[in-house]
């Protein structure tokens, strides 16, 4: 991409290259529209969340300590194991893990579900480790499970030694690898309607059962222009990381904060560009577009000219959801629609739902579909 923008300011752009300057204009026009966010993080992104394209980023690939935002992927794994309702005892380590804790003691036990918001809404360290400990038996295992993960969601800049995001050797992330992996748990429904949740108490069993209150650290979840669902984290190393999504005007964007000392103000900051960008995006994605990336990727054997592909008038409109990790995970999908009586086309990791005459009949049914937890783009349909 450095080569590309040194050949274009140079005039010197070859021809296999000119058809993928007005896209990569189409692409990043939103970044260029108003001065780039003043920010005090060391790193950070901002991230189309239907597409997964990158509208804004500094130092986005720089490795670095993530802090408690480390507990993202620690949610995810617990909310993919299949074992929510199982409970787990805390071990003498586990109790010991601090600073930001609940306080569990060894013996008592609480279900995984409850461990996993104490997890994401008061970032508690012993309840990683417990986490941890009960999946995988040690958390030298269960950061080997996080990091073979990590990779098959394509975060490629990260590594993980524990399930806290507490200082330690090597264990670090870019915010690129952050925002990936946060964009793949807002596909599971818990993830969600976990940090959505500012209050709540959970059972912790021991002699007896009594409640936790656990209360979310996200400031920005209330009492902002718009809901905000979002992972803190805090170490002096890393100093202050952010997490997180909004939807504004029908469109999601996720943003990462590394090394913030201003960490609200950068987020608002952010927030505020992404959506002031995107409303300079077009409202339609053409059906087949392409991320940047594998545009490039295309670029020794260009069977068809980009240029040409999107401006074919488009005739008919679409609802697109996905792509998913697998074609196994889209037909599950597809499966689950077919139940609410949604007919989807299955094409690679994607569905297609639907072929309107107007924008506005494709715009419904994703709202539609939107309310029931899914994430649909509208897509257009060429002619032909």
């Amino acid at each position: 991409m450095r080569r590309l923008h040194q050949a274009i300011g140079s005039g010197r752009a070859p021809g296999g290259v000119a058809a993928l300057v007005a896209l990569a204009g189409l692409v990043f026009a939103a970044g260029q529209a108003g001065a780039a966010p003043r920010l005090t993080a060391r790193a950070a992104l901002v991230m189309d969340a239907a597409s997964g394209e990158t509208i804004w980023a500094r130092n986005p690939d720089d490795p670095l300590p993530p802090a408690s935002t480390t507990k993202i992927l620690t949610a995810i794994l617990a909310l993919e194991s299949g074992r929510l309702d199982e409970r787990f005892a805390v071990s003498e380590f586990a109790a010991e893990t601090a600073p930001s804790k609940i306080n569990l003691r060894p013996g008592q036990r609480m279900q995984l579900r409850d461990l996993v918001y104490a997890v994401l809404l008061n970032s508690a360290n012993d309840a990683a480790e417990v986490v941890a400990e009960g999946l995988a038996g040690s958390q030298a295992a269960f950061a080997a499970r996080m990091n073979e993960k990590a990779r098959a969601i394509g975060a490629t800049h990260t590594h993980f030694a524990n399930p806290h995001g507490l200082t330690a050797s090597g264990h670090v992330a870019s915010a690129r690898d952050l925002a990936l992996i946060f964009r793949y748990g807002m596909r599971l429904p818990l993830f969600r309607e976990m940090l959505e949740t500012r209050r709540v108490e959970v059972p912790l069993e021991g002699t007896g059962i009594h409640l936790v209150s656990l209360h979310s650290h996200n400031r920005l979840l209330t009492g902002y222009s718009y809901p905000v669902i979002g992972k803190t984290g805090y170490t002096r190393p890393a100093r202050r990381c952010f997490v997180g999504a909004a939807t504004h005007d029908g469109r999601e964007i996720i943003i990462a904060l590394l090394g913030a000392s201003d960490l609200w103000g950068d987020a608002r900051r952010l927030f505020a560009y992404g959506f002031g960008a995107a409303a300079e995006r077009p409202s339609v994605v053409m059906a087949g577009m392409l991320p940047m990336p594998s545009v490039l990727a295309r670029r020794a054997a260009p069977e068809e000219d980009d240029d040409a592909a999107e401006a074919r008038a488009v005739s008919r409109f679409a609802v697109q959801l996905g792509p998913y990790p697998t074609r196994r995970s889209a037909r599950a999908v597809r499966a689950r629609l077919a139940r609410r009586g949604y007919t989807a086309m299955l094409t690679g990791r994607t569905l297609r739902l639907g072929s309107f005459s107007s924008e506005g009949r494709a715009r419904r049914l994703a709202g539609r579909l939107r309310l029931t937890g899914y994430r649909p783009i509208v897509v257009g349909l060429p002619e032909g």
